[in-house]
């Protein structure tokens, strides 16, 4: 049963914005390599709504406390509010 994250995280400013998805992109290959696909949208100009596919619950584990952590950690003073849903995917395609 695959797991999907979907996190939303608002952000102070769009230059806030700008900078963490610019890391993002640049890093998420390493920072999470068990995520089988991820689709990250800018709904706004300082929003961001990212959903993050994995295999199971272990998969998913793995980056919640590690490279996750650590990159929001990295990026706390950019961020307003981050709200996270974990949940099984029901459809994929």
């Amino acid at each position: 049963m695959s797991i999907c994250r979907t996190t939303i995280v608002e952000y102070h400013s769009e230059a806030d914005a700008d900078a963490m998805t610019a890391d993002y992109i640049a890093n998420f290959e390493s920072m999470f390599p068990e995520c089988e696909k991820s689709i990250n949208s800018r709904v706004g100009p300082t929003t961001v709504v990212s959903n993050s596919v994995y295999a199971d619950e272990a998969a998913i584990e793995k980056t919640g406390s590690g490279p996750r952590q650590a990159f929001m950690d990295k990026h706390k003073d950019r961020i307003k509010n981050v709200t996270t849903y974990i949940g099984e995917v029901t459809l994929s395609k």
